[in-house]
């Protein structure tokens, strides 16, 4: 069990969960994904047979319901049985995966799950639980569609797809490898994921990283196969030269495209980071801070609100702490602040600073009392010291939230996924020598490989540089 709710009662005796589990409950549970997700956390030992009703509610057996009052959900399982109820649909599938984290194989020599009696009445301490998820040209769809589920069974309210050169757009072909996915591919992790509960955050970089490719391998996903496109670019071709209308069109048709492929949300992030090439310039900061605000209005209009990292909106200020390396990529502290003073306040700063760790991150400091609604994003470093530095600056600040992100360290970053998740939600601090056995466990339990070698675990193989 990973989650450790400060609202959960224990109470005497133990339900035993039968091999072929009868239940009834609500809509939002009648996919396939939650059965196979019932069948992995009882180690492939229980199925589901689920029968709809219009509620929000799961019930086997006999077990009395309890009100769910100010929570998003309420357990109860006794001897007799479990009944689950909740607020709402997202509450629901909130609940069910409360209920599947308590079970555990049987004590006795008849073998088989069990799940202790208890009751709970909860609700996730951070509202705003986002993680971040890169579609490189290495990644295959069996890897994201792992990564969802992981995601939606730690309970994360939001989920950003970063497609690095590996979407077909229509607006364009030179904007994706040969051999990247089409809309058809990615429509039903789409649905997947909204059907785990998450919310599906599209992202495509207005700025900086317009190569979509890391710089260090040098590669850009248009230029390499038309070079006379490098009009739309810096001269480097790393960033967007959003001066140009015709650049600002093919921008918007993107965020089209994206919007439809994945259907309502409440976010769009345009990035804007290490703009490594931008001249420093009042005309050229007026330029992009016009051009973002515009994005943002636009995107607005359409219901979605524009999220954008914070880099080059900081400055390394003097009075931080020398021990921690803060990403601040402003050449003075008036340039900086002269940025941030343009930006619309309705704009979210996703705020990575990932050489911090111990609390409080400084620089979240700056955005949040300027008035702008800022998340903390935490990485894998310093083995989760970091995101607890996020995660508790989050909560001395009241921040908006969380974004833990993953990159290209992914392979050996579930554990860190896990340990965000959790303290976000609300439970217990896993400590280290313990978080990846943990992930292994539960990452087992929401996406059974059926002893798939390259499938089982986070990794493909076992030997080889995972490590940054």
């Amino acid at each position: 069990m990973l989650f450790s709710p400060q609202g959960l009662i224990r109470e005497e005796g133990a339900f035993s969960v039968p091999a072929h589990a009868l239940a009834y409950g609500g809509e939002p549970l009648c996919k396939e994904v939650f059965g196979e997700m019932w069948q992995g956390f009882h180690h492939q030992m229980s199925t589901l047979a689920l029968t709809p009703t219009d509620e929000n509610v799961f019930f086997i057996g006999e077990a009395e319901p309890i009100e769910v009052e100010d929570g998003e959900y309420a357990i109860h399982v006794t001897e007799k049985g479990i009944a689950v109820t909740a607020k709402d649909s997202l509450g629901l599938i909130h609940g069910f995966f409360a209920l599947l984290d308590r079970i555990r194989m049987a004590d006795d020599e008849a073998g088989g799950t069990v799940i202790d009696c208890f009751t709970l009445r909860e609700r996730p301490k951070m509202k705003n639980r986002m993680v971040h998820f890169c579609i490189f040209p290495e990644t295959e769809l069996w890897e994201l569609e792992r990564f969802i589920r992981f995601a939606g069974a730690l309970r994360f309210s939001h989920i950003v797809l970063e497609f690095w050169g590996m979407l077909r757009y229509d607006v364009m072909g030179e904007l994706a490898w040969k051999h990247a996915y089409s809309k058809e591919e990615i429509r039903p992790l789409i649905t997947l994921a909204k059907t785990l509960g998450l919310s599906v955050i599209p992202m495509f970089n207005h700025w900086g990283h317009a190569a979509a490719s890391r710089v260090m391998h040098g590669k850009h996903v248009t230029l390499n196969q038309n070079p006379a496109l490098a009009s739309y670019f810096s001269e480097d071709g790393w960033c967007w030269a959003v001066q140009k209308q015709k650049v600002r069109a093919l921008l918007r048709s993107v965020r089209e495209e994206l919007c439809e492929l994945c259907g309502e949300g409440e976010y769009f992030h345009i990035g804007c980071d290490e703009a490594c090439s931008f001249e420093w310039t009042k005309a050229g900061m007026d330029t992009i801070t016009d051009f973002i605000n515009e994005v943002a209005a636009e995107l607005r209009k359409n219901g979605r609100r524009a999220i954008i990292w914070g880099d080059m909106f900081l400055y390394r200020e003097e009075y931080f702490d020398p021990q921690k390396r803060y990403a601040a990529n402003a050449p003075s502290s008036e340039d900086a602040k002269y940025m941030r003073d343009r930006l619309d306040r309705k704009i979210l700063i996703a705020d990575w600073q990932y050489s911090v760790p111990n609390a409080p991150v400084e620089t979240a400091k700056i955005f949040c009392d300027e008035g702008f609604d800022t998340l903390l994003c935490p990485w894998d470093s310093y083995h989760g010291k970091n995101a607890d530095a996020c995660i508790d600056t989050v909560d001395e600040y009241a921040l908006f939230g969380v974004m833990h992100t993953t990159w290209h360290t992914l392979s050996t970053g579930f554990p860190y996924i896990l340990h965000t998740a959790v303290e976000c939600f609300g439970g217990s601090r896993i400590p280290l020598e313990k978080l990846h056995t943990n992930a292994a466990a539960f990452l087992r339990k929401v996406y059974f490989t059926g002893g798939d070698y390259e499938r089982s675990g986070w990794s493909k193989t076992q030997i080889g540089d995972f490590y940054k």
